[in-house]
């Protein structure tokens, strides 16, 4: 349910929600909710430890999840903060983060002395792979 760690978020960084989106996601929360939450009505007797470590696995990856969506809707509320206060357009703001990650990445390259593995990608890969990893 996606949209209840990006609102979470979002509120929490001052975007305001009508009451009426928030009606919505918890109505899509409870379909969900009602969806996954059906199945067999057969109870196993024996959980093997198989059964008990993917268990606790899929719980982390749930954390896991978890925490990416909320830096979603982080990263979305604080551009929207981004382009209302300095007037950035959406492509312009889009332009300049991908920028950024390229000067960064470029940076790291040279620091960790990584270069010789990225032209060793780009010659096995191919230009089509280093075209794709660049235009986002």
């Amino acid at each position: 349910c996606k949209p209840v760690p990006v609102m979470i978020m979002g509120a929490l960084m001052g975007k305001k929600y009508p009451l009426r989106k928030y009606i919505n996601v918890c109505l899509i929360v409870m379909g969900v909710g009602l969806f996954m939450g059906g199945g067999s009505s057969k109870k196993k007797q024996s959980v093997s430890s198989d059964e008990d470590s993917s268990g606790s696995m899929q719980i982390f990856g749930i954390i896991l999840l978890f925490i990416s969506l909320c830096f979603d809707g982080g990263t979305g509320a604080y551009e929207d903060k981004l382009m209302a206060v300095h007037h950035v357009g959406p492509f312009d703001l889009m332009y300049n983060i991908q920028l950024g990650k390229t000067i960064i990445a470029g940076v790291a390259l040279l620091v960790l002395n990584q270069v010789h593995l990225f032209m060793q990608m780009c010659q096995e890969m191919g230009f089509v792979l280093v075209v794709c990893g660049l235009t986002g």
